[in-house]
């Protein structure tokens, strides 16, 4: 049994490698920001949020948890946003590559398995890709993997790094359990897309149609995420088994199954495992998109057993249908945060008629982003009385949430839906909180399991909606008017009380994490 550090183990390679090596006895930490990953994605012993060039914390990490190899995964993987961000992609891919491999030097650790990616060869041509083929990468994300594989190369002459880099193809569907499977927020690849259009009954763009390949579209080489797991396990102990001689080790394989697949036949394949026709569009070519990408898998096979039974493209497909019915009904549709707005979410302004003045509180975009990316709708619910009064202008309202939502951009943030209340109070209508009617609508609107969902406010009013409505667990915040509340709170008012949103967060994930 080998202890494993797996860094950016909460996404989609990562948290499927993860599975692989539970599921074979080894004892996994693993390491991530969770700026691209899923808390819900988390598997294995232990876990340390933060960042791979975070130098003090990898230190303290690999001093006291003694791995006895790393699995390097983190990284930012979209081709577009690279040719968007090259400078973004290089600090991420690279830079802080470097900087996490000096500290594992440094601290005695030397056995790495890099993810690569056949991205790094550009344009090879119509050809199975070989290793040793010349490396042209037509795309930011391909430098910076084909960067850190020359930094690897030059440790293991100059600092004796043993590493082995392992070049993917197209990587596909889940793991067998669904533990986790393909989860990216802004999701570019297709297979997901494919599933996703079915869902919806949305067609389906096929971008170039008129290659120079049998039916016009491009070729590419799909493997199944376990297998690509397996690999990684295999080259660990290629690099444990040579045990920790003077020599430094750097080997590069390409992982694929050697069988290219059109974009038509992919959607064919789709449509088969769903048992649902998709819509077809076809637009125009992608700058920098080969028309062939095929692996050539000899080495792989030969030095780490790689392909013995690979699995095929239905089964692979299959795979990733089961996963997305399961995603989008457990981790998208079924649990929420219902919040109060003032008070919890921005500073509380009385009666307010200018948007303008709305300010977020300490903390409250990322705790949202934290939510989202752990799948949680987001339901503002409130009681909007100064309609009701004659206080504030109805036309006010949807300025005021334009512009909450302005101040949430920079963390990726919108509110999935806004339930009011705007009567009077003596008016006593069934929808004002405490009463449970706005929460009950919204869950109605958005197919949500209140009972798996949570409220979070600072008034006593907001956690007996959540109670009322039958959440799991309503959670105070002293922001607002929240440690006055505090002072009243009675036994079983709230599941927690946190001095702000973003600590509720933490909670409510730690707490979710804990019973996954």
């Amino acid at each position: 049994m080998a202890k494993v550090l797996v860094t950016g183990g909460a996404g989609y390679v990562g948290s499927s490698t993860c599975a692989w090596l539970l599921d074979a006895g080894h004892d996994v930490w693993v390491l991530d920001d969770l700026s691209i990953g899923h808390r819900r994605m988390l598997l294995g012993r232990g876990f340390t949020e933060g960042r791979c060039g975070d130098s003090t914390l990898v230190s303290e990490l690999i001093s006291r948890e003694k791995f006895d190899c790393v699995m390097h995964f983190a990284a930012r993987s979209l081709v577009g946003e690279s040719v968007q961000k090259p400078l973004e992609y290089h600090e991420n891919n690279f830079v802080e590559t470097r900087k996490f491999i000096e500290v594992m030097l440094a601290s005695g650790l030397r056995n790495l398995i890099f993810s690569s990616s056949c991205a790094i060869f550009g344009d090879p041509g119509t050809e199975k890709v070989q290793e040793g083929q010349p490396k042209s990468p037509q795309n930011p994300y391909g430098q910076s993997k084909l960067d850190v594989e020359n930094f690897l190369e030059s440790l293991a002459r100059d600092q004796k790094l043993r590493s082995i880099s392992l070049r993917y193809f197209n990587a596909a569907g889940a793991e067998p359990q669904l533990r986790v499977g393909e989860w990216h927020e802004n999701e570019t690849h297709l297979i997901p897309n494919i599933f996703k259009a079915i869902n919806q009954d949305q067609p389906v763009q096929i971008h170039g149609a008129d290659y120079g390949t049998p039916d016009g579209t491009c070729i590419r080489d799909y493997v199944h995420v376990w297998d690509l797991a397996a690999a990684h396990g295999s080259a660990m102990e290629r690099l444990l088994e040579k045990g920790q001689g003077p020599s430094g080790v750097f080997e590069a394989y390409n992982l694929g199954s050697e069988t290219g697949y059109s974009v038509r036949e992919i959607i064919q394949a789709a449509e088969r495992a769903a048992q649902k026709k998709v819509k077809i569009i076809e637009g125009s070519r992608r700058l920098g998109d080969p028309p062939r990408l095929v692996a050539d898998s000899t080495l792989a096979r030969k030095f780490l057993g790689f392909g013995k039974k690979l699995a095929n493209l239905d089964t692979i497909l299959g795979s990733a249908w089961e996963w997305e019915k399961k995603r989008s009904h457990f981790f998208r549709k079924t649990e929420a945060v219902f919040l109060d707005r003032d008070g919890t979410i921005n500073e509380d302004p009385g009666y307010l008629n200018d948007p303008n003045q709305l300010r977020l509180l300490p903390g409250a975009g990322e705790a949202l982003s934290l939510f989202k990316k752990a799948g949680f709708r987001l339901v503002v619910v409130s009681n909007q009385s100064g309609v009701g009064r004659g206080l504030i202008d109805l036309k006010a309202i949807p300025l005021i949430h334009q512009r909450l939502d302005e101040l949430l951009k920079p963390w990726g943030v919108k509110i999935d839906r806004y339930e009011l209340c705007f009567h009077h109070p003596d008016e006593k209508c069934t929808c004002r909180k405490p009463k449970p009617e706005l929460i009950l609508n919204a869950a109605i609107a958005l197919q949500i399991n209140v009972a798996q969902s949570y409220m979070i406010g600072d008034k006593d009013s907001d956690l007996g909606a959540g109670r009322f409505a039958g959440c799991k667990g309503s959670i105070l915040v002293r922001t607002g008017t929240g440690a006055a509340t505090e002072k009243s709170l009675k036994s079983g008012q709230a599941v927690f009380v946190a001095d702000s949103l973003l600590q509720a967060a933490n909670w409510i994930l730690s707490q979710e994490n804990e019973e996954s």
